[in-house]
């Protein structure tokens, strides 16, 4: 999964690579979602692969976010974020 912000604040472009436990390509996703900075693209990359996920009954999900910024966001070791999330 990616997120994608071309500017900073710029249009955000989550997307995500779904494989199966043997690697083979199941589905994939990409989309704009509105407008932010590049951290919030990737925190809405994995928030909308879980959500895509989920939708298709895919409940063991193993995540490989690109972003270590992201990864820390979310385990709340950095209280960074001047915006909501």
């Amino acid at each position: 999964m990616d997120g994608s912000a071309p500017s900073s604040p710029g249009s955000l472009f989550p997307g995500a690579i779904f494989c199966n436990s043997r690697g083979f390509f199941v589905a994939a996703f990409a989309k704009e979602v509105g407008w932010g900075y590049p951290l919030e693209a990737e925190l809405a990359s994995i928030l909308h692969a879980i959500l895509f996920a989920f939708d298709r009954g895919w409940h063991t999900l193993w995540v490989e976010p690109d972003s270590i910024l992201a990864i820390q966001t979310l385990q709340r070791t950095i209280q960074l974020i001047p915006w909501r999330l």
